[in-house]
């Protein structure tokens, strides 16, 4: 067993692992840019009016961890401590279940928001390992860097270190992926399980297994296929733990109308965003928000163009576009944003960033997208910080 683990453990490595240079780069680029968001946030905070001051929603007075615990993290932290409640269903168990185990074992002695920071940063190491390896399948190492730099500099990507279950989902499904593309079938649907736990999202991981499937067999049966079961079993356990406890299986569906959201059709979204910034005044918080998230939706959209030009993956194409289409036609129709979220939401849709990162190859882009993209996390932190609403 020894002999065929380390065996396992060289090959994994081999495939996977980037070399000694790239992964410097890699740890470099997270260390950095960690170091930076936390001096902004704490000027933040010691400098700048915070929308809220009380304690109900200042749950540390550790600094270092409170500036990453803000809106969505509260109830992920909150489920973690105490449970579920109706309203807490929208959100998927996996990630408050990891919180607790961290928080609860006896050697940690975190608290629990220290604990959410903690799987949250680990989802994110873990990620830029997948993330690397995987656009390195099917590009250069120069590509597959760019890729890594265009995720981690974002504007939205300070919610990669924040108690969001964002850093953890990418990891599940980019690993999804690229297992996939190995042809390690089972493997890939227990990673898809996790994902489908994490984020109901997660069910799209389905996308990859098929097509790697019906590359390798065509509609012919193996026992192969079967492995795409695991991932809707997670939302089927979940679903099952709902009828127990709340009386019925689609109580996260329900839960949902208490953000206002709504399926209709992709248009409608834009379509009220496009109102609310011609309604508004140009410095209307309202106004630049719906900015921020119309733009996001935008240019997600035409980077799905330009993937699909570039010849990327099937797969890829076909999960980036559900899932961007999925975002899209769920608005917040009488919220403050239509597209609310829309900044974060793109976070998860890992080929937009291998777009950004092909395009970079051109001097201007590159120049353009090295200067914007950080200022903008920097502003975008410290508004999130000071309990100022971004996504």
């Amino acid at each position: 067993m020894g002999v065929r683990y380390r065996k396992w453990l060289s090959q994994w490595k081999t495939d996977w692992w980037p070399q000694p240079e790239a992964m410097r780069e890699i740890w470099q680029l997270l260390l950095f840019s960690r170091i930076a968001l936390v001096l902004v946030g704490w000027i933040g905070l010691a400098r700048f009016s915070w929308r809220y001051y009380s304690p109900q929603f200042n749950v540390t007075g550790n600094p270092l961890v409170l500036m990453w615990i803000r809106w969505d993290a509260m109830w992920y932290t909150r489920i973690a401590l105490h449970g579920y409640w109706t309203q807490a269903l929208a959100f998927f168990p996996l990630y408050p279940l990891l919180i607790a185990a961290v928080h609860w074992a006896t050697f940690t002695g975190l608290t629990v928001y220290s604990a959410a920071l903690v799987v949250s940063n680990l989802g994110l190491m873990a990620f830029s390992v997948t993330f690397y390896g995987l656009v390195n399948e099917y590009f250069d190492d120069a590509t597959a860097r760019r890729a890594v730099w265009m995720i981690i500099m974002f504007p939205t990507a300070f919610f990669l270190s924040a108690a969001y279950t964002e850093p953890i989902f990418l990891f599940f499904s980019t690993a999804v992926f690229w297992l996939a593309k190995r042809r390690r079938y089972w493997l890939a649907g227990l990673f898809g399980m996790l994902a489908a736990l994490t984020r109901n999202e997660g069910v799209f991981t389905v996308i990859p297994i098929l097509w790697a499937y019906y590359r390798d067999y065509g509609f012919r049966f193996r026992k192969r296929l079967l492995s795409v079961l695991g991932i809707p079993i997670g939302i089927v356990a979940y679903m099952i733990y709902q009828w127990v406890d709340f009386g019925t299986p689609l109580a996260f569906i329900q839960a949902e109308s208490y953000w206002g959201r709504h399926i209709t059709w992709p248009w409608v979204g834009i379509g009220l965003a496009i109102q609310e910034i011609f309604r508004g005044s140009p410095l209307q918080a309202n106004t630049v928000l719906s900015m921020i998230d119309l733009v996001s939706a935008i240019g997600f959209i035409a980077l799905w163009i330009y993937g699909w030009r570039k010849r990327f993956p099937w797969d890829w194409l076909a999960y980036w576009g559900i899932l961007l289409l999925i975002d899209i036609s769920a608005p917040d129709i009488n919220g403050r944003s239509p597209l609310l979220s829309m900044s974060r939401l793109v976070l998860i849709l890992f080929p937009g960033f291998v777009a950004l990162g092909i395009l970079s190859e051109n001097d201007t882009w590159r120049r353009f997208l090295q200067w914007t993209l950080p200022a903008l996390q920097m502003v975008f932190f410290l508004l999130f910080a000071t309990w100022r609403w971004i996504a």
